[in-house]
């Protein structure tokens, strides 16, 4: 929808900040108010779990933590946070994988040299970025880069990495050195592996159409991986991907720079690309529906010189774009990540400085509809169920209840920067933490942690001197 809205000028000044990485955010969040008893949530009282710093806009409890970001309050992507300090679980599970290192580098296993190898790691957490199971294995992707709290910059010090995991316990089983730097998805299709690379930032905090970015594809066989589709054919680096793993078709959202993200639909079969005409920012989020061949595009877009806005969830059907909301002229729903469960989307929204759950976004036009979270929330979907990732302050994730429209749990994750939520078994998800150098397992029942995958070993790393 087109419209122009003066008023809303002062928070999108303050989104040039927040977003600039063109990635999600981690800020400081604010003192949790009890606006409604009914749904305030009650902390665990297991003495061995971090007690949960609610983001349900709503929670009671006096005891609460104090969310206290590491990163500094200048809106900053999540994507250049603060690296928090090791994980203090005691639960974590030791690699049993001779596999110790990136497989394809030529950094061999240390036990292979008479001398062994020290390392300076350089950062605290090797930032993964993806989870994706197919079959009995987990799949995780590492940006792995640098964050200089006193500049506020970020080095990719290292090509990105990609690890397998044995699905049931967190055993891994290797890793593949990345051609790219930066990536940001991993999507298996048809027993191809692709990974989606955003690459180095450019000086205008946008990306370059070159071949240092775009989307690879994995050979597991032989432990290599090597760029497909290149920068120079999409445009620029991938902020989201999506994929129909029916049709074969991947769906690429092009950081060009802020407020300017076009939509691409790729071939992966041929590797061609057709750009979808009508979406201006699709940093929104990027959903697909197999089942109806629909994909839906969050767009965000405002023209900072006439005001001008198109903020809808644009749904794709292969030839044409209409939009998901009926909204009035002066409705303001910025869509910020879109995830399906079966064929209905679920749609939070985000200001950046507030944050909304809707699922019924197509026709909720009243403020009272929908669910407040923090600001800076994604949602994910595993085990057919919905979960929100909070990744303000100390962080948390949360099951909702899709029928009563009400959150089941909500667990702290200690200022780990959740990411992404996949299957483990019918009872437990991992959790991707993006802040800490941890895959949690977690009950599905409860959020109880049950196990700790260990990632410290993939940290940006140097030789040490």
């Amino acid at each position: 929808m087109t419209k122009k809205i003066l008023p809303l000028l002062a928070a999108f000044s303050a989104a040039l900040i927040f977003n600039a990485c063109g990635d999600d955010s981690s800020s400081s969040a604010p003192d949790i108010e009890c606006l409604d008893n009914e749904n305030c949530l009650e902390e665990s009282s297991s003495s061995d779990e971090a007690k949960s710093s609610s983001s349900v806009k709503g929670s009671s409890s006096s005891e609460e933590a104090k969310s206290s970001s590491s990163v500094k309050e200048d809106g900053k992507s999540s994507s250049s946070a603060k690296d928090d300090g090791k994980s203090s679980s005691s639960e974590k599970v030791e690699s049993s994988s001779s596999v110790t290192g990136e497989s394809s580098s030529s950094e061999e296993a240390e036990s292979s040299s008479s001398v062994a190898v020290e390392y300076e790691y350089l950062s605290t957490t090797p930032n993964i970025a993806d989870l994706e199971v197919s079959g009995d294995t987990l799949y995780a992707i590492f940006q792995r880069y640098v964050y200089d709290a006193e500049t506020w910059s970020t080095t990719f010090a290292d090509n990105g990495l990609l690890a397998l995991y044995k699905v049931s316990d967190g055993t891994l089983l290797d890793t593949i050195q990345l051609a790219t730097k930066n990536p940001t998805a991993v999507k298996v299709v048809k027993g191809n592996v692709y990974v989606a690379s955003h690459g180095e930032y450019n000086a205008a905090y946008g990306t370059d159409a070159d071949e240092n970015r775009g989307i690879e594809r994995v050979d597991l066989k032989n432990k290599t991986s090597k760029l497909y589709v290149a920068g120079t054919k999409l445009g620029g680096g991938i902020s989201d991907f999506a994929v129909n793993t029916k049709t074969n078709k991947a769906y690429a959202a092009i950081n060009l720079f802020y407020g300017s993200v076009p939509v691409v639909e790729v071939d992966l079969s041929t590797g061609s690309v057709k750009a979808i005409d009508g979406i201006k920012d699709g940093s929104g989020s990027i959903a697909v529906d197999e089942a109806k061949n629909l994909v839906y595009i969050g767009d965000r877009f405002m023209d900072f010189t006439t005001f001008e806005m198109q903020i809808n969830v644009m749904v794709y059907d292969g030839s044409k774009l209409t939009m998901l909301s009926d909204a009035e002229e002066d409705e303001f729903r910025q869509p910020y990540s879109v995830k399906l469960l079966g064929s209905t989307p679920y749609v939070f929204v985000s200001d950046y400085s507030t944050g909304k759950l809707y699922w019924n976004y197509a026709d909720s036009e009243d403020d009272e509809d929908g669910l407040e979270f923090d600001q800076d929330s994604k949602l994910a979907v595993a085990n057919g169920k919905l979960f929100v990732m909070s990744r303000t302050g100390a962080g948390s994730v949360s099951l909702f209840n899709t029928e009563s429209n009400e959150v089941v749990w909500q667990k702290s994750v200690d200022n780990g920067n959740p990411y992404d939520v996949v299957q483990a078994d019918g009872s437990n998800v991992w959790v991707a933490l993006h802040g800490l150098a941890e895959i949690r397992k977690i009950s599905v029942a409860d959020g109880s942690t049950m196990e700790v995958i260990d990632t410290e070993e993939f940290c940006a790393k140097k030789v040490k001197e």
